[in-house]
Protein backbone atom coordinates (compact mmCIF):
# COMPACT_ATOMS: atom_id res chain seq x y z
CA UNK A 1 0.00 0.00 0.00
CA UNK A 2 1.26 3.26 -0.87
CA UNK A 3 2.35 5.95 2.10
CA UNK A 4 1.26 9.47 1.49
CA UNK A 5 4.54 11.80 2.47
CA UNK A 6 4.18 13.27 6.26
CA UNK A 7 3.51 16.96 6.51
CA UNK A 8 6.42 18.34 7.92
CA UNK A 9 6.30 21.09 10.51
CA UNK A 10 7.34 24.63 10.06
CA UNK A 11 9.19 26.79 12.91
CA UNK A 12 7.83 30.45 12.54
CA UNK A 13 7.91 33.42 14.64
CA UNK A 14 4.12 34.51 15.43
CA UNK A 15 2.00 36.09 17.70
CA UNK A 16 -0.15 34.45 19.38
CA UNK A 17 -3.76 35.69 20.99
CA UNK A 18 -6.02 34.15 23.88
CA UNK A 19 -9.45 36.02 24.69
CA UNK A 20 -11.71 34.72 27.01
CA UNK A 21 -15.20 35.99 27.51
CA UNK A 22 -15.84 37.13 31.52
CA UNK A 23 -19.60 37.15 32.84
CA UNK A 24 -20.45 34.62 30.27
CA UNK A 25 -21.58 31.78 32.69
CA UNK A 26 -23.23 34.16 34.88
CA UNK A 27 -25.28 35.84 32.28
CA UNK A 28 -26.09 32.18 30.44
CA UNK A 29 -27.79 31.03 33.91
CA UNK A 30 -29.90 33.44 33.89
CA UNK A 31 -31.10 32.62 30.36
CA UNK A 32 -32.40 29.46 28.20
CA UNK A 33 -29.52 26.94 26.73
CA UNK A 34 -30.94 28.31 23.09
CA UNK A 35 -30.47 32.08 24.17
CA UNK A 36 -26.93 31.42 25.50
CA UNK A 37 -26.26 29.62 22.13
CA UNK A 38 -27.40 32.45 20.20
CA UNK A 39 -24.99 34.82 22.43
CA UNK A 40 -22.31 32.53 21.84
CA UNK A 41 -22.62 32.61 17.99
CA UNK A 42 -23.22 36.49 18.26
CA UNK A 43 -19.33 36.52 19.90
CA UNK A 44 -17.78 33.64 17.55
CA UNK A 45 -18.88 35.45 14.90
CA UNK A 46 -17.64 39.09 15.80
CA UNK A 47 -14.23 37.59 17.19
CA UNK A 48 -13.46 35.86 13.96
CA UNK A 49 -14.15 38.84 11.72
CA UNK A 50 -11.92 41.03 13.79
CA UNK A 51 -9.53 38.51 13.76
CA UNK A 52 -9.21 37.39 10.32
CA UNK A 53 -9.75 42.01 9.39
CA UNK A 54 -6.26 42.13 10.69
CA UNK A 55 -5.01 39.82 8.91
CA UNK A 56 -4.96 36.84 11.77
CA UNK A 57 -6.12 33.19 11.75
CA UNK A 58 -8.38 31.56 14.54
CA UNK A 59 -6.90 28.37 15.66
CA UNK A 60 -10.36 27.57 18.03
CA UNK A 61 -13.33 28.30 20.29
CA UNK A 62 -13.28 26.57 23.17
CA UNK A 63 -16.87 27.13 24.99
CA UNK A 64 -16.36 31.23 25.33
CA UNK A 65 -12.42 31.38 24.59
CA UNK A 66 -10.59 31.62 21.30
CA UNK A 67 -6.93 31.69 20.11
CA UNK A 68 -6.36 33.17 17.16
CA UNK A 69 -2.53 33.06 15.62
CA UNK A 70 -0.86 36.13 13.37
CA UNK A 71 2.11 35.26 11.18
CA UNK A 72 0.88 32.18 11.08
CA UNK A 73 0.34 29.76 8.60
CA UNK A 74 1.26 32.84 6.66
CA UNK A 75 3.90 34.66 7.60
CA UNK A 76 3.40 38.61 8.17
CA UNK A 77 6.36 40.87 8.82
CA UNK A 78 4.25 43.32 11.76
CA UNK A 79 1.98 40.27 13.33
CA UNK A 80 2.80 41.83 16.59
CA UNK A 81 1.04 44.72 15.92
CA UNK A 82 -2.03 43.13 14.04
CA UNK A 83 -2.26 41.28 16.94
CA UNK A 84 -2.61 43.76 19.04
CA UNK A 85 -4.63 45.95 16.70
CA UNK A 86 -7.02 42.63 16.80
CA UNK A 87 -7.51 42.84 21.07
CA UNK A 88 -8.75 46.36 20.73
CA UNK A 89 -10.87 46.09 18.00
CA UNK A 90 -12.06 42.96 19.78
CA UNK A 91 -13.15 44.19 22.54
CA UNK A 92 -14.77 47.44 20.86
CA UNK A 93 -16.78 44.85 19.17
CA UNK A 94 -17.89 43.22 22.48
CA UNK A 95 -18.89 46.43 23.98
CA UNK A 96 -20.68 47.33 21.05
CA UNK A 97 -22.58 44.00 20.96
CA UNK A 98 -23.24 43.37 25.04
CA UNK A 99 -22.57 46.66 26.66
CA UNK A 100 -21.03 46.67 29.83
CA UNK A 101 -22.82 42.56 30.55
CA UNK A 102 -19.62 40.73 29.47
CA UNK A 103 -15.95 42.05 28.56
CA UNK A 104 -12.60 40.47 27.57
CA UNK A 105 -9.25 39.25 29.01
CA UNK A 106 -6.76 38.74 26.43
CA UNK A 107 -2.98 37.63 26.60
CA UNK A 108 -0.69 38.47 23.72
CA UNK A 109 2.85 37.09 23.00
CA UNK A 110 5.34 36.91 20.92
CA UNK A 111 7.48 33.60 20.13
CA UNK A 112 8.74 31.23 17.46
CA UNK A 113 6.04 28.28 17.06
CA UNK A 114 5.34 24.98 15.55
CA UNK A 115 3.57 24.56 12.62
CA UNK A 116 1.84 21.29 12.02
CA UNK A 117 -0.95 20.46 9.72
CA UNK A 118 -3.55 22.89 8.92
CA UNK A 119 -7.09 21.44 10.44
CA UNK A 120 -10.81 23.09 9.85
CA UNK A 121 -8.73 25.88 7.50
CA UNK A 122 -6.80 26.69 10.58
CA UNK A 123 -2.77 26.73 11.11
CA UNK A 124 -1.92 24.75 13.93
CA UNK A 125 0.61 25.81 15.94
CA UNK A 126 2.44 25.22 19.64
CA UNK A 127 5.16 25.74 21.78
CA UNK A 128 6.40 27.89 24.50
CA UNK A 129 5.26 30.85 23.43
CA UNK A 130 1.48 29.68 23.28
CA UNK A 131 2.37 28.79 26.20
CA UNK A 132 2.90 31.82 27.42
CA UNK A 133 0.43 33.55 25.67
CA UNK A 134 -2.55 31.30 27.49
CA UNK A 135 -0.90 32.21 31.06
CA UNK A 136 -0.76 35.47 30.12
CA UNK A 137 -4.29 35.73 29.32
CA UNK A 138 -5.23 33.80 32.85
CA UNK A 139 -3.46 35.98 34.82
CA UNK A 140 -5.47 39.35 32.85
CA UNK A 141 -8.34 41.00 34.68
CA UNK A 142 -11.77 41.59 33.25
CA UNK A 143 -11.08 44.48 30.13
CA UNK A 144 -7.36 43.97 30.33
CA UNK A 145 -4.77 43.00 27.95
CA UNK A 146 -1.16 41.27 28.61
CA UNK A 147 1.55 41.39 26.90
CA UNK A 148 4.42 39.23 26.32
CA UNK A 149 7.79 41.35 26.30
CA UNK A 150 8.78 40.27 22.98
CA UNK A 151 5.76 41.82 21.63
CA UNK A 152 6.43 44.63 23.53
CA UNK A 153 9.85 45.50 21.87
CA UNK A 154 8.02 44.63 17.93
CA UNK A 155 5.54 47.06 18.93
CA UNK A 156 7.03 49.91 20.54
CA UNK A 157 6.72 53.00 18.58
CA UNK A 158 3.33 52.23 17.74
CA UNK A 159 1.77 51.40 21.16
CA UNK A 160 2.39 53.43 24.31
CA UNK A 161 3.46 50.91 27.02
CA UNK A 162 2.88 51.66 30.83
CA UNK A 163 4.34 49.50 34.36
CA UNK A 164 1.77 47.59 36.18
CA UNK A 165 1.45 44.88 38.94
CA UNK A 166 0.67 41.63 37.61
CA UNK A 167 1.30 38.66 39.59
CA UNK A 168 4.99 37.11 38.33
CA UNK A 169 3.84 34.06 38.71
CA UNK A 170 1.51 34.09 36.03
CA UNK A 171 4.09 33.22 33.16
CA UNK A 172 7.78 32.72 32.09
CA UNK A 173 9.68 35.87 31.28
CA UNK A 174 8.54 39.15 31.53
CA UNK A 175 5.04 41.08 30.56
CA UNK A 176 2.97 43.62 29.91
CA UNK A 177 -0.69 45.04 30.90
CA UNK A 178 -3.29 47.02 28.79
CA UNK A 179 -6.46 48.37 30.41
CA UNK A 180 -9.64 47.94 28.27
CA UNK A 181 -9.24 50.12 24.97
CA UNK A 182 -5.09 50.61 25.10
CA UNK A 183 -2.43 47.43 24.82
CA UNK A 184 0.41 47.55 27.68
CA UNK A 185 4.12 45.87 27.75
CA UNK A 186 5.60 44.56 30.62
CA UNK A 187 9.22 44.59 32.06
CA UNK A 188 12.17 42.74 32.25
CA UNK A 189 11.33 39.21 34.23
CA UNK A 190 12.85 40.83 37.85
CA UNK A 191 10.97 43.67 37.14
CA UNK A 192 7.21 44.52 37.40
CA UNK A 193 4.68 43.83 34.69
CA UNK A 194 3.88 46.98 32.37
CA UNK A 195 1.46 48.01 30.88
CA UNK A 196 0.37 50.15 27.59
CA UNK A 197 -1.20 51.82 26.12
CA UNK A 198 -2.73 52.33 22.00
CA UNK A 199 -3.44 55.79 21.77
CA UNK A 200 -2.44 58.72 23.74
CA UNK A 201 0.59 58.87 26.40
CA UNK A 202 -0.03 56.01 29.38
CA UNK A 203 1.63 56.88 32.34
CA UNK A 204 4.54 54.04 33.25
CA UNK A 205 4.84 53.27 36.52
CA UNK A 206 7.97 50.85 36.12
CA UNK A 207 11.20 51.39 35.49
Amino acid sequence: MERRPVQSEERKLATVLFADLVGSTALGGSQDPERTRALLDRFYDAMAAEIESAGGTVEKFIGDAVMAAFGAPTALEDHAERALHAALAMQRRLAELFGDELALRIGVNTGEVVVGQAREGSSFVTGDAVNVGARLEQAASAGEILVGERTAAAVRGAFELESSATPASASRGSRERCGRGSPRRSGSPSSAPAAASRTGTAPRTGP
